[in-house]
C-alpha cells in the first residue's frame, strides 16, 4: 500500500516543505534541458510539415507549424522570465502545472496532426511513425525529471497515433499499431524507471547532505566540547604551576630568611640563570639541555639552590665571625641536605620528573668547582650538571656584589674580574666567557633588584 500510495504521490508530483529540496532539484534539471527540447522539437516539426505537404492542405500544415512556433515562443518567454524561481512550494507547483500544460498541447498537437494528416503511402507511414517513435524515446530521457508532464505527451501523442493506424484495419496497420501499443507500454515503464531511479539518487543525496550537516553540525560541538574542555584543564594546569612556584618562593624564602638573605637575592639569581641560558642555548655544549621549557624552570628552580640550609645549626648559619673548619665542613653539607630532600620528594612519584630532577642538581652541584676542588661530591668538568655550573655563576657573582655583616660588596667590575680569574678553576670556561659577554645585563638585574 506505501509503495502504491508512493508511486501516485510521484506520479502527480506532489510538493510540499518536506520534499521540497528534491522537487526543487528535479525542476532545475528539467528547466535546463528545457532549451535543448524546444530546438529539437523546432527542427522536427517542419520534417512532420514536408512528409504530409502533399496529402494535405498547405495552408493547414502551416498553421498547425506556426501554432507550434508560437507555443515554443511562449515557452521560451516563461522559461527566461521563470526559469530561476524554483525556491519555494508556490513557485515550484506552478512551474510544475506549466510545464504539464505544455507537454500535454505539445503531445496533442503531434497526435492531432498524425489524425488529420497522416500519410497515404506506407513507407511515408512507417518513415512518420520513427520519427514519432523517436520524439516518444526522447521524451522518456528528458522528461523523466518531470513525470506528469512526461505522461502528459507520451499519452498525448502515441494514442492518436496508435488510433490511427489502427483503423486501416489492414494486417499491417494492425501489425503496426500492436507494435505501437507495445512501445506506448514499454517508454512508459522505462520512464517511470528512469523517473523513480533519478528520484531515488536526489533523495539519497540529500540525505547524505543532511547526514554531511549533522556531522558536521556533531563534529562543531564536540570541537567546542574540547575547546572548553581544554580551556578547563589549561585552567588547572596553569593553577597548579602557580601553586607550584608560590611553594617554591616560600621554601626558598625561609632558607634565605634564615641566612640574612633577602628576598631580591632570590629574584637575582633566578634572572641571572635564565639570562645566561638564553646566551647559551645557542652553544653546541649546551644547546641539547637549554630548550625553552628548561631554559624556564632553571629560572623558576633557581631560588631552591640554598634550601638545604634550614638543615644547618643557627650557631654555624647565623655566625657573625669566620667558621672553623670544623664548621665549615658542617656548612659544606647543606647541598646534600637540599639535594636529599628534594630526592625524597622526588622518590615519592610513580616516574622521575624532569622539572625536580633539575631542582635536585642545582641544589646538590651549585658549589661544585670545574677544576674538582668543590664540594660536596668533588665534580669535575662535564660531571657537574649544566644546571649547577650556571647557578654557579649567577650564586657567586650574588654574593660577591652583596652586603654582608663579615664582608662589603664587591663592585660590578671587580666581581666580573673574580669570576674571570676563577675560569677554567671554579667555573666552566664557556659559562664564563657567556657571563663576560652579558656582564652589563648582569649589572641591570642586580641594579633592578637591589636590596
Amino acid at each position: 500500500m506505501t509503495s502504491t500510495s508512493t508511486f501516485f504521490d510521484d506520479l502527480r508530483f506532489h510538493i510540499d516543505e518536506d520534499n521540497l529540496s528534491v522537487r526543487s532539484e528535479q525542476l532545475r534539471a528539467r528547466l535546463r534541458l528545457l532549451p535543448l527540447m524546444v530546438v529539437a522539437q523546432m527542427l522536427i516539426e517542419p520534417l512532420f510539415v514536408w512528409l504530409t505537404w502533399g496529402i494535405a492542405s498547405h495552408q493547414q500544415l502551416l498553421t498547425w507549424l506556426a501554432v507550434a512556433y508560437l507555443l515554443h515562443l511562449a515557452e521560451a518567454v516563461l522559461w527566461l522570465q521563470r526559469r530561476e524561481f524554483v525556491d519555494t512550494v508556490e513557485e515550484c507547483q506552478r512551474w510544475s502545472q506549466d510545464l504539464f500544460n505544455f507537454a500535454l498541447v505539445f503531445g496533442m498537437m503531434w497526435g492531432v496532426g498524425t489524425l488529420f494528416f497522416f500519410p497515404g503511402d506506407l513507407l511515408t507511414q512507417v518513415l512518420l511513425v520513427c520519427v514519432l517513435m523517436g520524439l516518444s524515446a526522447g521524451a522518456a530521457t528528458m522528461n523523466s525529471m518531470h513525470p506528469p508532464a512526461f505522461h502528459a505527451y507520451l499519452i498525448g501523442l502515441m494514442l492518436p497515433l496508435i488510433f490511427r493506424v489502427m483503423v486501416e484495419q489492414d494486417e499491417t496497420h494492425v501489425a503496426l499499431g500492436s507494435m505501437l501499443l507495445l512501445f506506448l507500454v514499454v517508454m512508459l515503464s522505462s520512464g517511470n524507471f528512469m523517473s523513480k531511479f533519478i528520484l531515488l539518487s536526489l533523495r539519497q543525496r540529500f540525505e547524505n547532505e543532511s547526514m554531511a550537516r549533522q556531522l558536521a553540525a556533531m563534529n562543531d560541538a564536540l570541537e567546542q566540547k574540547v575547546e572548553e574542555r581544554t580551556a578547563q584543564l589549561q585552567h588547572k594546569t596553569d593553577e597548579v604551576s602557580q601553586i607550584r612556584d608560590v611553594t617554591i618562593m616560600a621554601m626558598a624564602s625561609l632558607a634565605e630568611t634564615r641566612d640574612n638573605e633577602t628576598g631580591n637575592h632570590l629574584k637575582r639569581t633566578q634572572n641571572y640563570i635564565r639570562a645566561l641560558g638564553m646566551q647559551l642555548r645557542s652553544h653546541p655544549r649546551f644547546s641539547d639541555f637549554l630548550s625553552e621549557d628548561n631554559i624556564e624552570s632553571l629560572y623558576k628552580l633557581a631560588p631552591l639552590h640554598d634550601i638545604g640550609k634550614v638543615g644547618i645549626p643557627d650557631a654555624i648559619l647565623l655566625k657573625q665571625g669566620k667558621l672553623t673548619p670544623e664548621e665549615f665542613e658542617i656548612m659544606k653539607m647543606h647541598p646534600l641536605l637540599g639535594g636529599d630532600a628534594i630526592a625524597a620528594a622526588e622518590s615519592g612519584l610513580p616516574t622521575p620528573n624532569r622539572f625536580l630532577h633539575i631542582a635536585r642538581e642545582i641544589a646538590n652541584s651549585h658549589h661544585e668547582k670545574w677544576d674538582g676542588s668543590g664540594y660536596p661530591q668533588g665534580l669535575k668538568g662535564d660531571a657537574i650538571p649544566i644546571s649547577a655550573r650556571l647557578m654557579a655563576v649567577a650564586d657567586v657573582y650574588d654574593a660577591l656584589i652583596s652586603k654582608r655583616i663579615y664582608k662589603q660588596p664587591y663592585s660590578h667590575e671587580d666581581a666580573v674580574a673574580y669570576i674571570l680569574q676563577g675560569s677554567g678553576a671554579h667555573f666552566d670556561p664557556d659559562v664564563a666567557d657567556a657571563f663576560q659577554t652579558i656582564q652589563e645585563e648582569f649589572r641591570l638585574i642586580a641594579g633592578k633588584y637591589q636590596d
